[in-house]
Protein backbone atom coordinates (compact mmCIF):
# COMPACT_ATOMS: atom_id res chain seq x y z
CA UNK A 1 0.00 0.00 0.00
CA UNK A 2 2.68 2.38 0.95
CA UNK A 3 4.86 1.57 -2.46
CA UNK A 4 1.38 2.71 -4.31
CA UNK A 5 0.97 5.50 -2.42
CA UNK A 6 4.32 6.67 -3.18
CA UNK A 7 3.84 5.98 -6.98
CA UNK A 8 0.72 7.42 -7.46
CA UNK A 9 2.54 10.52 -5.37
CA UNK A 10 5.38 10.69 -7.69
CA UNK A 11 3.15 10.85 -10.36
CA UNK A 12 2.73 14.67 -9.75
CA UNK A 13 6.21 15.62 -10.45
CA UNK A 14 5.66 15.95 -13.67
CA UNK A 15 8.90 13.87 -14.16
CA UNK A 16 11.22 16.85 -12.42
CA UNK A 17 14.45 15.77 -10.93
CA UNK A 18 14.66 16.84 -7.22
CA UNK A 19 17.15 19.17 -8.00
CA UNK A 20 14.31 21.18 -10.43
CA UNK A 21 11.81 20.53 -7.80
CA UNK A 22 14.03 22.25 -5.67
CA UNK A 23 14.79 25.38 -7.54
CA UNK A 24 11.34 25.38 -8.05
CA UNK A 25 10.63 25.33 -4.49
CA UNK A 26 12.99 28.05 -4.13
CA UNK A 27 11.14 29.98 -6.52
CA UNK A 28 7.87 29.89 -4.62
CA UNK A 29 9.37 30.24 -1.25
CA UNK A 30 10.77 33.80 -2.72
CA UNK A 31 7.67 34.70 -4.47
CA UNK A 32 5.50 34.39 -0.86
CA UNK A 33 8.16 36.46 1.16
CA UNK A 34 7.53 39.00 -1.37
CA UNK A 35 3.96 38.97 -0.39
CA UNK A 36 4.40 40.08 2.86
CA UNK A 37 5.59 43.52 2.48
CA UNK A 38 2.93 43.44 -0.10
CA UNK A 39 -0.08 42.57 2.32
CA UNK A 40 1.60 44.53 5.11
CA UNK A 41 1.33 47.49 2.51
CA UNK A 42 -2.10 46.76 1.42
CA UNK A 43 -3.40 47.02 4.85
CA UNK A 44 -1.77 50.26 5.40
CA UNK A 45 -3.00 51.55 1.85
CA UNK A 46 -6.76 49.96 1.94
CA UNK A 47 -9.59 49.79 4.64
CA UNK A 48 -9.21 46.37 5.24
CA UNK A 49 -11.35 44.57 8.43
CA UNK A 50 -8.41 44.74 11.00
CA UNK A 51 -4.88 45.98 9.70
CA UNK A 52 -3.64 44.09 12.81
CA UNK A 53 -5.14 41.08 11.81
CA UNK A 54 -3.34 41.75 8.24
CA UNK A 55 0.16 42.75 9.57
CA UNK A 56 -0.60 39.17 12.15
CA UNK A 57 -1.06 37.23 8.94
CA UNK A 58 1.65 38.67 7.09
CA UNK A 59 4.15 37.64 9.99
CA UNK A 60 2.34 33.73 9.74
CA UNK A 61 3.34 33.86 5.99
CA UNK A 62 6.78 34.87 6.51
CA UNK A 63 7.17 32.57 9.60
CA UNK A 64 5.85 29.48 6.69
CA UNK A 65 8.18 31.01 4.35
CA UNK A 66 11.00 30.31 6.30
CA UNK A 67 10.40 26.93 7.59
CA UNK A 68 9.71 26.07 4.01
CA UNK A 69 13.16 27.38 2.95
CA UNK A 70 14.52 24.90 5.80
CA UNK A 71 12.78 21.90 4.56
CA UNK A 72 13.44 22.40 1.12
CA UNK A 73 17.01 22.92 2.05
CA UNK A 74 17.12 19.84 3.83
CA UNK A 75 14.97 17.04 2.17
CA UNK A 76 16.49 14.93 -0.15
CA UNK A 77 13.55 12.49 -1.54
CA UNK A 78 11.22 13.77 -4.38
CA UNK A 79 8.39 12.23 -2.47
CA UNK A 80 9.25 14.06 0.49
CA UNK A 81 9.88 16.97 -2.19
CA UNK A 82 6.13 16.66 -3.27
CA UNK A 83 4.76 15.95 0.17
CA UNK A 84 6.51 19.54 0.96
CA UNK A 85 4.84 21.31 -2.57
CA UNK A 86 1.48 19.95 -1.18
CA UNK A 87 1.53 21.07 2.47
CA UNK A 88 2.59 24.67 1.24
CA UNK A 89 0.16 24.74 -1.65
CA UNK A 90 -2.46 24.16 1.19
CA UNK A 91 -0.80 26.84 3.56
CA UNK A 92 -1.23 29.19 0.53
CA UNK A 93 -4.62 28.79 -0.04
CA UNK A 94 -5.65 29.21 3.52
CA UNK A 95 -3.39 32.18 4.04
CA UNK A 96 -4.84 33.69 0.73
CA UNK A 97 -8.60 33.42 1.43
CA UNK A 98 -7.83 34.91 5.79
CA UNK A 99 -6.12 38.05 3.78
CA UNK A 100 -9.06 37.83 1.09
CA UNK A 101 -11.56 37.82 3.99
CA UNK A 102 -10.47 41.18 5.52
CA UNK A 103 -11.16 43.15 2.49
CA UNK A 104 -14.82 41.78 1.65
CA UNK A 105 -16.13 44.62 4.05
CA UNK A 106 -17.29 47.09 1.34
CA UNK A 107 -18.82 46.50 -1.87
CA UNK A 108 -15.81 45.86 -3.85
CA UNK A 109 -14.83 42.30 -4.65
CA UNK A 110 -11.48 42.56 -6.35
CA UNK A 111 -9.40 41.23 -3.46
CA UNK A 112 -11.36 37.80 -4.30
CA UNK A 113 -9.07 38.15 -7.87
CA UNK A 114 -6.07 37.67 -5.80
CA UNK A 115 -6.42 33.93 -5.65
CA UNK A 116 -5.67 33.46 -9.38
CA UNK A 117 -2.31 33.63 -7.74
CA UNK A 118 -2.91 30.18 -6.05
CA UNK A 119 -4.54 28.60 -8.91
CA UNK A 120 -1.51 29.24 -11.02
CA UNK A 121 0.78 28.55 -8.44
CA UNK A 122 -0.89 25.06 -8.03
CA UNK A 123 -1.08 24.29 -11.76
CA UNK A 124 3.20 24.46 -11.86
CA UNK A 125 3.04 22.78 -9.08
CA UNK A 126 0.90 19.83 -9.96
CA UNK A 127 -0.37 20.62 -13.48
CA UNK A 128 -4.38 20.30 -14.66
CA UNK A 129 -5.21 18.22 -11.75
CA UNK A 130 -3.42 20.93 -9.18
CA UNK A 131 -5.48 23.92 -10.72
CA UNK A 132 -8.89 22.33 -10.87
CA UNK A 133 -8.35 21.76 -7.37
CA UNK A 134 -7.61 24.74 -6.40
CA UNK A 135 -10.08 26.28 -8.34
CA UNK A 136 -12.49 23.65 -6.52
CA UNK A 137 -11.09 25.54 -3.13
CA UNK A 138 -12.05 28.81 -4.44
CA UNK A 139 -15.28 27.95 -5.20
CA UNK A 140 -15.82 26.94 -1.70
CA UNK A 141 -14.23 29.79 -0.26
CA UNK A 142 -16.02 32.17 -2.13
CA UNK A 143 -19.56 30.50 -1.37
CA UNK A 144 -18.09 31.09 2.33
CA UNK A 145 -16.87 34.63 2.01
CA UNK A 146 -20.25 35.83 0.26
CA UNK A 147 -21.94 34.64 2.94
CA UNK A 148 -19.72 36.16 5.39
CA UNK A 149 -20.29 39.43 4.11
CA UNK A 150 -24.04 38.80 4.05
CA UNK A 151 -23.91 38.26 8.07
CA UNK A 152 -21.00 40.62 8.70
CA UNK A 153 -22.00 43.63 6.44
CA UNK A 154 -25.59 42.95 5.43
CA UNK A 155 -24.38 43.02 2.34
CA UNK A 156 -26.38 40.73 -0.38
CA UNK A 157 -25.14 37.07 -1.78
CA UNK A 158 -24.98 37.50 -5.12
CA UNK A 159 -25.64 34.94 -7.43
CA UNK A 160 -24.64 36.54 -10.73
CA UNK A 161 -21.23 38.00 -8.88
CA UNK A 162 -20.79 34.46 -7.62
CA UNK A 163 -21.19 32.95 -11.24
CA UNK A 164 -18.72 35.27 -12.84
CA UNK A 165 -15.90 35.09 -10.18
CA UNK A 166 -16.21 30.81 -10.00
CA UNK A 167 -16.38 30.57 -13.97
CA UNK A 168 -13.74 33.34 -14.45
CA UNK A 169 -11.60 30.91 -11.95
CA UNK A 170 -12.45 28.11 -14.01
CA UNK A 171 -11.20 29.44 -17.19
CA UNK A 172 -7.90 30.66 -15.92
CA UNK A 173 -7.44 26.97 -13.82
CA UNK A 174 -8.37 25.09 -17.43
CA UNK A 175 -5.83 26.99 -19.74
CA UNK A 176 -3.10 27.44 -17.28
CA UNK A 177 -3.21 23.88 -16.18
CA UNK A 178 -4.08 22.72 -19.84
CA UNK A 179 -0.82 24.83 -21.06
CA UNK A 180 1.16 22.62 -18.22
CA UNK A 181 0.49 19.83 -18.99
CA UNK A 182 1.50 20.38 -22.38
CA UNK A 183 4.73 21.55 -21.85
CA UNK A 184 4.87 18.28 -19.05
CA UNK A 185 3.89 16.28 -22.69
CA UNK A 186 6.63 18.09 -25.07
CA UNK A 187 9.24 17.75 -22.74
CA UNK A 188 8.70 13.92 -22.22
CA UNK A 189 8.47 13.95 -26.00
CA UNK A 190 12.03 15.48 -26.24
CA UNK A 191 13.78 13.46 -23.73
CA UNK A 192 11.97 10.47 -25.23
CA UNK A 193 13.76 11.40 -28.68
CA UNK A 194 16.66 11.93 -27.11
CA UNK A 195 16.96 8.97 -25.45
CA UNK A 196 16.62 7.32 -29.11
CA UNK A 197 19.03 9.68 -30.76
CA UNK A 198 21.28 8.74 -28.38
CA UNK A 199 20.77 4.83 -28.74
CA UNK A 200 20.98 4.79 -32.70
CA UNK A 201 23.72 6.79 -32.37
CA UNK A 202 24.99 3.92 -30.13
CA UNK A 203 23.84 1.33 -32.57
CA UNK A 204 25.55 3.36 -35.51
CA UNK A 205 28.95 2.80 -33.58
CA UNK A 206 29.08 -0.50 -32.66
CA UNK A 207 28.15 -1.34 -36.38
CA UNK A 208 31.04 0.91 -37.53
CA UNK A 209 33.13 -0.95 -34.39
CA UNK A 210 31.88 -4.66 -35.58
CA UNK A 211 32.75 -3.68 -39.05
CA UNK A 212 36.03 -2.22 -38.24
CA UNK A 213 37.78 -4.87 -36.24
CA UNK A 214 35.31 -8.15 -35.42
CA UNK A 215 34.33 -9.08 -39.12
CA UNK A 216 37.52 -7.96 -40.98
CA UNK A 217 39.71 -10.52 -38.27
CA UNK A 218 36.80 -12.82 -39.17
CA UNK A 219 37.62 -12.39 -42.93
CA UNK A 220 41.41 -12.94 -42.14
CA UNK A 221 41.28 -16.03 -40.42
CA UNK A 222 38.84 -17.82 -43.13
CA UNK A 223 41.26 -16.82 -45.66
CA UNK A 224 44.04 -17.93 -43.61
CA UNK A 225 42.05 -21.20 -43.08
CA UNK A 226 41.51 -21.68 -46.70
CA UNK A 227 45.23 -21.08 -47.81
CA UNK A 228 46.09 -23.53 -44.71
CA UNK A 229 43.78 -26.35 -46.43
CA UNK A 230 46.25 -26.27 -49.34
CA UNK A 231 49.72 -26.19 -47.44
CA UNK A 232 49.03 -29.47 -45.34
CA UNK A 233 48.72 -32.97 -46.21
CA UNK A 234 46.88 -34.69 -43.37
CA UNK A 235 43.45 -34.89 -43.20
CA UNK A 236 42.58 -34.31 -39.82
CA UNK A 237 44.74 -30.84 -39.93
CA UNK A 238 42.59 -30.06 -43.38
CA UNK A 239 38.97 -31.11 -41.38
CA UNK A 240 40.30 -28.80 -38.29
CA UNK A 241 41.03 -25.56 -41.19
CA UNK A 242 38.02 -26.53 -43.12
CA UNK A 243 35.89 -26.50 -39.69
CA UNK A 244 38.11 -22.95 -38.61
CA UNK A 245 36.94 -21.82 -42.42
CA UNK A 246 33.17 -22.64 -41.51
CA UNK A 247 32.92 -20.84 -38.22
CA UNK A 248 34.69 -17.41 -39.37
CA UNK A 249 32.43 -17.44 -42.03
CA UNK A 250 29.89 -18.34 -40.29
CA UNK A 251 30.23 -16.31 -37.72
CA UNK A 252 30.90 -13.09 -40.41
CA UNK A 253 27.13 -13.46 -41.58
CA UNK A 254 25.59 -13.49 -38.02
CA UNK A 255 27.84 -10.19 -37.65
CA UNK A 256 26.81 -9.01 -40.73
CA UNK A 257 22.97 -9.61 -39.66
CA UNK A 258 23.80 -7.88 -36.39
CA UNK A 259 25.30 -4.85 -38.32
CA UNK A 260 22.15 -4.92 -40.25
CA UNK A 261 19.92 -4.43 -37.36
CA UNK A 262 21.94 -2.42 -35.67
CA UNK A 263 21.98 0.11 -38.87
CA UNK A 264 17.74 -0.02 -39.03
CA UNK A 265 16.95 3.25 -37.82
CA UNK A 266 13.25 1.02 -37.06
CA UNK A 267 12.28 -1.52 -34.97
CA UNK A 268 9.82 -2.96 -38.31
CA UNK A 269 10.10 -6.85 -36.60
CA UNK A 270 7.94 -7.88 -33.88
CA UNK A 271 9.56 -8.07 -30.75
CA UNK A 272 8.53 -11.62 -30.11
CA UNK A 273 10.03 -12.35 -33.98
CA UNK A 274 13.41 -11.03 -32.64
CA UNK A 275 13.67 -13.36 -29.66
CA UNK A 276 12.57 -16.43 -31.66
CA UNK A 277 15.27 -15.87 -34.41
CA UNK A 278 17.80 -15.24 -30.93
CA UNK A 279 16.31 -18.55 -29.20
CA UNK A 280 16.91 -20.11 -32.32
CA UNK A 281 20.14 -19.42 -32.85
CA UNK A 282 21.43 -19.91 -29.53
CA UNK A 283 19.79 -23.42 -29.60
CA UNK A 284 21.88 -24.41 -32.48
CA UNK A 285 24.73 -23.09 -30.99
CA UNK A 286 24.33 -25.11 -27.72
CA UNK A 287 22.45 -27.84 -28.54
CA UNK A 288 19.82 -27.10 -25.77
CA UNK A 289 16.51 -28.13 -26.52
CA UNK A 290 14.17 -24.67 -26.40
CA UNK A 291 11.02 -23.79 -27.23
CA UNK A 292 8.79 -20.53 -28.31
CA UNK A 293 5.35 -19.75 -27.51
CA UNK A 294 3.55 -16.62 -28.72
CA UNK A 295 0.13 -15.66 -26.85
CA UNK A 296 -1.43 -12.16 -28.53
CA UNK A 297 -0.66 -10.45 -31.35
CA UNK A 298 3.21 -9.55 -31.93
CA UNK A 299 4.59 -6.08 -32.89
CA UNK A 300 7.35 -3.79 -32.69
CA UNK A 301 8.20 -1.57 -29.83
CA UNK A 302 10.81 1.39 -29.52
CA UNK A 303 14.47 0.78 -30.37
CA UNK A 304 15.20 1.15 -26.70
CA UNK A 305 12.53 -1.10 -25.27
CA UNK A 306 13.56 -3.77 -28.12
CA UNK A 307 16.99 -3.76 -27.71
CA UNK A 308 16.53 -3.90 -23.85
CA UNK A 309 14.32 -6.67 -24.11
CA UNK A 310 16.41 -8.69 -26.69
CA UNK A 311 19.55 -8.29 -24.43
CA UNK A 312 17.82 -9.03 -21.45
CA UNK A 313 17.15 -12.52 -23.18
CA UNK A 314 20.44 -12.78 -24.37
CA UNK A 315 21.81 -12.31 -20.91
CA UNK A 316 19.44 -15.16 -19.65
CA UNK A 317 20.42 -17.42 -22.07
CA UNK A 318 23.97 -16.73 -21.68
CA UNK A 319 23.28 -17.66 -17.78
CA UNK A 320 21.79 -20.71 -18.67
CA UNK A 321 24.49 -22.02 -20.95
CA UNK A 322 27.05 -20.95 -18.28
CA UNK A 323 25.60 -22.13 -14.61
CA UNK A 324 22.44 -23.95 -15.51
CA UNK A 325 23.53 -26.99 -16.64
CA UNK A 326 19.92 -27.58 -18.27
CA UNK A 327 18.73 -29.54 -21.19
CA UNK A 328 15.45 -27.51 -21.73
CA UNK A 329 14.29 -23.86 -21.56
CA UNK A 330 11.03 -22.45 -22.45
CA UNK A 331 10.63 -19.38 -23.57
CA UNK A 332 6.61 -17.48 -23.22
CA UNK A 333 6.10 -14.10 -24.86
CA UNK A 334 2.62 -13.07 -23.73
CA UNK A 335 1.25 -9.85 -25.37
CA UNK A 336 -1.82 -8.33 -23.07
CA UNK A 337 -3.70 -5.13 -23.31
CA UNK A 338 -1.20 -2.85 -22.32
CA UNK A 339 1.71 -4.71 -21.32
CA UNK A 340 4.00 -7.61 -22.63
CA UNK A 341 5.06 -10.53 -20.38
CA UNK A 342 8.50 -12.17 -21.11
CA UNK A 343 8.87 -15.91 -19.20
CA UNK A 344 11.98 -17.55 -19.43
CA UNK A 345 12.25 -21.12 -17.43
CA UNK A 346 14.77 -23.98 -17.72
CA UNK A 347 14.99 -27.21 -16.02
CA UNK A 348 18.65 -26.44 -14.68
CA UNK A 349 19.97 -26.60 -10.98
CA UNK A 350 18.33 -22.85 -9.89
CA UNK A 351 20.01 -19.83 -9.50
CA UNK A 352 19.95 -19.76 -5.94
CA UNK A 353 18.15 -16.17 -5.04
CA UNK A 354 15.60 -14.39 -5.58
CA UNK A 355 15.19 -10.86 -7.89
CA UNK A 356 15.10 -9.14 -4.04
CA UNK A 357 18.91 -10.47 -3.86
CA UNK A 358 20.51 -9.23 -6.61
CA UNK A 359 22.34 -6.13 -4.97
CA UNK A 360 23.82 -8.65 -2.88
CA UNK A 361 24.83 -10.91 -5.52
CA UNK A 362 26.08 -7.55 -7.50
CA UNK A 363 28.84 -6.86 -4.35
CA UNK A 364 29.98 -10.15 -5.10
CA UNK A 365 30.74 -9.36 -8.89
CA UNK A 366 28.33 -11.31 -10.44
CA UNK A 367 26.28 -8.52 -12.66
CA UNK A 368 24.14 -10.59 -14.94
CA UNK A 369 21.33 -10.47 -13.05
CA UNK A 370 21.60 -6.73 -11.87
CA UNK A 371 21.74 -5.42 -15.36
CA UNK A 372 18.57 -7.41 -16.38
CA UNK A 373 16.88 -5.80 -13.80
CA UNK A 374 17.91 -2.58 -14.47
CA UNK A 375 16.78 -2.54 -18.05
CA UNK A 376 13.47 -3.91 -16.81
CA UNK A 377 13.27 -0.61 -14.76
CA UNK A 378 14.33 1.50 -17.13
CA UNK A 379 11.07 0.80 -18.99
CA UNK A 380 9.05 0.94 -15.91
CA UNK A 381 8.58 -2.79 -15.77
CA UNK A 382 8.92 -5.32 -13.17
CA UNK A 383 11.51 -8.10 -12.55
CA UNK A 384 11.08 -11.37 -10.98
CA UNK A 385 13.45 -14.42 -10.58
CA UNK A 386 12.57 -18.14 -8.56
CA UNK A 387 13.91 -21.11 -8.34
CA UNK A 388 12.16 -22.55 -5.64
CA UNK A 389 10.13 -25.10 -7.67
CA UNK A 390 13.19 -26.55 -9.36
CA UNK A 391 15.16 -24.47 -12.70
CA UNK A 392 15.48 -21.16 -12.68
CA UNK A 393 12.15 -18.92 -13.92
CA UNK A 394 12.54 -15.17 -14.80
CA UNK A 395 9.07 -13.08 -15.44
CA UNK A 396 9.73 -9.68 -16.67
CA UNK A 397 6.29 -7.56 -17.13
CA UNK A 398 7.02 -4.53 -19.10
CA UNK A 399 4.18 -1.34 -20.31
CA UNK A 400 3.43 -2.05 -24.30
CA UNK A 401 4.45 1.28 -26.01
CA UNK A 402 3.94 1.41 -29.99
CA UNK A 403 6.78 2.04 -32.12
CA UNK A 404 7.14 5.93 -33.81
Amino acid sequence: MRHFFSRNLTSFSGERSLKEMKNLEWIFIATHSLGVPAAIAMGMLHDPVSVSTVVILAGLLAVWSAVAAFLNHRIASIDGQLRLGMVTQAVVAVFAWAFILQFVGGSETAAYGAFAVVIVEGAIRFGLMGSLVMEAAFALGLAIAMQYREREYDLTFSIPGYVFWTVLMFFIALSVGLATEETRRERRRSEKLVRERTLLEERHRIARDLHDTVLKTLHGLALEAHALKKQVNSPPAVDKAQYIQDVCQRSSQEIRDIIDELRSEAEVEGIASQMSRIVDAWGSTTGVETDVTVSGEDRSLPLQASYNLRSILSEALDNTRKHASASRVNISVEFLPGEMRLEIADNGKGIGYSGEQVYGVAAKGKYGVLGMKERVEQLNGQFSIDSSHGGTRLLITVPLVPAR
